[in-house]
């Protein structure tokens, strides 16, 4: 784990993590970035950034970089998805000299659930395939081709786990080979089915995996009933129920719950609306 990240010294040192996301634009302008970095600044410890998740944006690293001279610590989004293995590395190496240290690996929304559904998609390797890559570069200082480094890199990596995924036995047993590969933090779906969450968060500690990695759960603030029931449409696993309330006082209620189940260490919120997403911050500070 990096001496560098203030990520990892928050995990280290045994704080609740809080993090947000800032989303880069679908252009070359990072004004909106820098905007919603300083506004997030002083309530998190790093800021997601996203990966050109739903179509063609400003790339993860990139944003990253504005979203450090901003004076926040970034998380760079890596997805299997979109890159082969020799791409993800160059970006990892690329990363680490422009001092961005936190990484999530992922493979990605499908390509057809993105504004270009027509694009084919590389999975290369798989996230957990990354990890180890991600993990051997910082440990052992060498490449996947047995190649190695000019120098030792600090690196912080996560992974993203989805509780309300069935079979949830099978999904405990993912999460357990992604902190075994090197996953420093998980971060979780976003959580509405708050019952179903803790019966996931059990399993996990039977395993004691919340004692071998720092669990993030995500909380998305919903702006409309239709922004609801668009994402139910759109991605059934999350799992979201009919009557989901709206707003930020729903989504505190949710933290607040989130906050005081067993091993939790961490929560994220996750929402576009940067003025939202900042009140429900301030709730939890």
């Amino acid at each position: 784990m990096t001496d560098g990240s203030s990520l990892a010294k928050a995990i280290q040192g045994g704080q609740f993590v809080l993090t947000g996301e800032c989303y880069p634009p679908r252009g070359a302008d990072p004004a909106s970035l820098r905007e919603c970095a300083s506004r997030l600044k002083d309530l998190v410890q790093a800021i997601n950034v996203p990966e050109s998740e739903d179509g063609p944006r400003m790339n993860s690293l990139a944003a990253c970089k504005h979203v450090l001279d901003s004076g926040v610590e970034p998380i760079l989004h890596l997805l299997t998805r979109d890159l082969n293995r020799i791409a993800l590395q160059s970006t990892i190496l690329g990363a680490a000299s422009l001092g961005v240290k936190n990484i999530l690996c992922l493979a990605g929304w499908h390509q057809t659930l993105t504004s270009t559904g027509d694009a084919k998609g590389v999975f290369d390797i798989d996230p957990i395939q990354l990890l180890q890559i991600a993990d051997s570069i910082r440990k052992g200082g060498k490449l996947s081709d047995g190649e190695p480094i000019d120098a030792p890199i600090d690196l912080l990596l996560g992974a993203l786990t989805n509780p309300f995924s069935d079979p949830m036995e099978l999904q405990v047993i993912a999460l357990d080979r992604a902190v075994a590969s090197g996953a420093d933090f998980v971060i979780t779906q976003p959580v509405f089915n708050t019952a179903r969450f803790e019966e996931w968060m059990a399993l996990v500690r039977d395993r004691g995996i919340h004692e071998r990695t720092c669990i993030i759960a995500t909380i998305m603030p919903l702006r409309s009933a239709d922004e609801a029931k668009s994402l139910a449409d759109k991605f059934r696993s999350l799992d979201i129920p009919d009557a989901s309330a709206v707003g930020a006082e729903s989504a505190a209620k949710t933290a607040a719950f989130v906050k005081g189940v067993e091993g939790v260490r961490g929560i994220h919120v996750m929402c576009e609306d940067v003025a939202l997403a900042v009140e429900v911050l301030k709730g939890l500070k």
